[in-house]
């Protein structure tokens, strides 16, 4: 039977079609598809599809909005005979077939290789209904893109390439977006992604404009600035491109990633030293706050130890930020997020970024649950910071990619990762300066009795306060045990 088909097709976010369906209240019926093609020429392809139990050959001339269509049933032995000739892919799916505003819906979700793909298809009697045709807007919700003229998204096209196409925009119009940024000092990432945007430009994008906020940072330490807050946003800058790097290391190339990752990683190791210093004088007023009046005097000493050593490795940091270990960093690095080419990337970053950001959320958060709920008040010190660790690995994770996600489930997400974040920080900087403290006590300049009784005091204090860090992370972290339908519909909207 020989007819025209028009229909519009859209490609939606890569989760549960049938929750989708059943959570708005949306009866459908289900099937189950595999189809192949044996040829595939010029204006035309031949199909054979096996819906459920029935077969059907078909051949489709033309492509976008309007094809023509001619269709035959055939038994299952001229199918399987077909499918013996088979050299290319075997597209399969399930097909959720619904009505709504007096037109019939395909969703189609799709299996194995294709998995993560869900398109839309409407069909429609006149070309200029489909011309007028304006989703509802509960899809509009979890569009990521219309693909009626994109050949790409074909069912053919699909089987050829067994790999779900990309929707890319133009590399230097995602860089272009880090020079519209307030400010460069602040290591934030502030990049709009479409969720079918390549991961390959998408990366790129992302530590283009970390690099950009490391090299702000670092030029205004040479310029003479000395606000400790460039070190740290310098450092923030490194820690997040290390994170990237880490959280998406299944788009690199293995050896180019452990190269650059362990360059940036040396470059954080060799500013640790002066950040320490800023911290521990930063914190002298609340040190001060945590003394009885008589042990001030006690942490005079310290401090006086602490700014001839903060002079010292200002010196050294600047001759670090001039020195050739920077630029046999970032050099490559920037080089690498300017070139269109694949070099140090898989052919997993040719693909829509939503589907690894996606894979990397759930295992990240899976980590926190796993590992949160193993710790308890006499854990070590180490396990909650293994937990603090991938508590701030999801939330960069999530702010790379925020504008994939929905707006109001991210932000409440984030202001729980937020605060076991800031609790498990707290912690951890508490762990570190008691022993640091301890350390201090063993120089031989601070071998006076004022001094000797003002730090085993700081350290007894902190030691209370670790323990009470602790049971407010039990407490905050049994409430976001409760979190898992929330993350669901920040990642797919509903």
């Amino acid at each position: 039977m020989k007819h025209f088909e028009i229909e519009r097709r859209f490609v939606l976010y890569p989760c549960s079609m049938k929750r989708f369906l059943k959570q708005h209240g949306i009866p459908f019926r289900s099937s189950r598809i595999l189809q192949f093609y044996l040829v595939a020429k010029e204006g035309e392809v031949v199909r054979y599809r096996r819906r459920d139990d029935t077969y059907v050959r078909t051949v489709k001339r033309g492509s976008g909005l309007v094809r023509e269509e001619y269709e035959e049933p055939i038994d299952r032995e001229r199918f399987e005979e077909a499918f013996r000739r088979n050299r290319g892919g075997v597209v399969e799916k399930r097909r959720l077939l619904f009505s709504m505003g007096g037109y019939t819906f395909e969703l189609d979700s799709f299996k194995k290789r294709l998995k993560g793909l869900n398109i839309l298809e409407v069909e429609f009697e006149r070309e200029s209904d489909a011309v007028g045709f304006e989703l509802p807007d509960i899809f509009v919700t979890i569009l990521a893109a219309e693909v009626t003229r994109n050949g790409a998204f074909t069912n053919g096209a699909l089987s050829r390439s067994m790999r779900i196409p990309p929707i890319e925009t133009p590399l230097e119009g995602l860089l272009a977006q880090v020079g519209r940024k307030r400010s460069l000092f602040k290591a934030s990432v502030d990049l709009v992604f479409s969720p079918y945007e390549s991961g390959a430009h998408a990366l790129k994008a992302l530590l283009f404009s970390l690099l950009k906020s490391a090299d702000a940072n670092r030029e205004a330490i040479l310029q003479g600035e000395t606000d400790p807050e460039r070190l740290h946003q310098l450092r923030v800058a490194m820690r997040k491109i290390r994170a990237l790097l880490s959280q998406m290391g299944g788009l690199f190339d293995p050896s180019w990633r452990l190269e650059h990752k362990e360059r940036v990683a040396s470059l954080m190791r060799m500013t640790g030293p002066m950040r320490d210093i800023d911290v521990y004088l930063g914190q002298m007023r609340h040190y001060r706050k945590m003394l009885p009046k008589r042990l001030h005097p006690g942490l005079a000493k310290l401090e006086r130890h602490l700014l001839q050593c903060q002079s010292k490795e200002r010196e050294a940091l600047e001759k670090l930020l001039l020195g050739s270990l920077f630029e046999e960093a970032f050099e490559p690095l920037m080089r690498f997020a300017r070139d269109e080419s694949g070099e140090g990337l898989r052919d997993e970053a040719f693909t829509p970024v939503i589907l690894p950001v996606k894979a990397a959320l759930r295992k990240r958060y899976a980590n926190i649950l796993k590992k949160g709920r193993r710790i308890d008040a006499s854990s070590l010190a180490d396990e909650y910071h293994r937990v603090r660790i991938e508590v701030k690995k999801l939330r960069y994770l999530m702010e790379f990619f925020s504008s994939l996600f929905d707006a109001e489930a991210y932000t409440r997400m984030i202001e729980r990762l937020k605060s076991i974040q800031t609790i498990l920080g707290k912690h951890q900087d508490l762990d570190v300066q008691r022993a640091h403290l301890k350390s201090f006590a063993d120089l031989s300049q601070m071998h006076d009795e004022t001094t000797q009784e003002a730090l085993r005091v700081l350290r007894e204090r902190m030691h209370r306060l670790e323990i009470e860090k602790r049971a407010e992370f039990r407490k905050e972290f049994s409430d976001f045990t409760g979190t898992k339908r929330l993350f669901t519909r920040m990642i797919c909207k509903f």
